[in-house]
Parts: structure tokens; C-alpha cells; sequence
């Protein structure tokens, strides 16, 4: 498989971790109880969703069009196994779950001179998100305690 073939394969993974990382987002955001917490999970849902359009316009100038990807086609196997791992998780565990998937592509993705994306950036955003998340996750576990 030629680099280019490689980059567009991470490039669609990309592109289905973002979006499950949005859907994570936004249902946290149901869960949310205060409206901060609310507007917070809906703005980076909102975020994973821009990082998800940089992403299609990088494979739309490779010559891919929204028939070719496999975000299209949706794989029922690939949902239910990504989801067994976080069936009894939280809202919020579920972000963090997602946001460290999307870690792991970008850091794949780095080895690849992906200037159009601003790799660098959206991943600092995500990290970021994952630092907020885990406090939140555990003053709730001091809450419980």
C-alpha cells in the first residue's frame, strides 16, 4: 500500500472517531445537569464536527467523494464492538473513551506531513478536553465517596 493509500486509510478512521467522538458529546451533554456542563459537551461536539469537515476537505483534495468513504456505510460490527468496552461507562467516561481513540489516530497521523489539518492544534484541543473530563470524572468519584 503506497503512503498516500495509508494517509486516506487514516484519514477515514480519523473520520469515524470523530464522528462517534461528537455523538459521545453530544448525549453527554443530555446527561448534563448543569447548564455550563450542557453548553460545554455541545461545544466540543461542535468542535470534533469542524475537525470532522478539515478532515473531509483534506480527502475531498485527494479526489475522494462522500461515495467513496466509509463513514457512508454504516458497519453495525464495528459499532458493537466499539462498544462493548464502555456498555456501563458514564456520559463523561464515554468522552474521554472517544477522546483518547482520536489521540491515538493523531498521533498515527503525525508521521504524515498533514499541514491542511493543523494536526498539532486539534490535538491540543482534544487533550485538553480529556484533562477537563478526567477532574470532572473525579470530583465526581469524591462526591460518591
Amino acid at each position: 500500500m503506497s503512503k498516500e493509500s495509508r494517509y486516506i486509510a487514516l484519514l477515514e478512521k480519523l473520520l469515524t472517531y470523530l464522528k462517534n467522538a461528537k455523538l459521545e458529546y453530544f448525549k453527554a451533554s443530555d446527561h448534563a445537569v448543569s447548564a455550563d456542563k450542557k453548553r460545554y459537551y455541545n461545544q466540543q461536539a461542535l468542535q470534533r464536527n469542524r475537525f470532522f469537515q478539515d478532515v473531509l476537505q483534506e480527502l475531498y483534495r485527494f479526489g475522494m467523494t462522500s461515495e467513496d468513504l466509509v463513514i457512508n456505510r454504516f458497519n453495525f460490527d464495528q459499532l458493537l464492538i466499539a462498544s462493548i468496552d464502555t456498555l456501563k461507562a458514564s456520559a463523561i467516561e464515554k468522552c474521554v473513551h472517544a477522546d483518547q481513540a482520536l489521540l491515538e489516530v493523531y498521533q498515527q497521523l503525525r508521521e504524515y506531513q498533514a499541514d491542511n489539518l493543523e494536526v498539532e492544534k486539534q490535538c491540543s484541543l482534544v487533550k485538553k478536553a480529556v484533562i477537563q473530563n478526567k477532574e470532572w470524572m473525579a470530583s465526581l468519584a469524591l462526591k460518591v465517596e
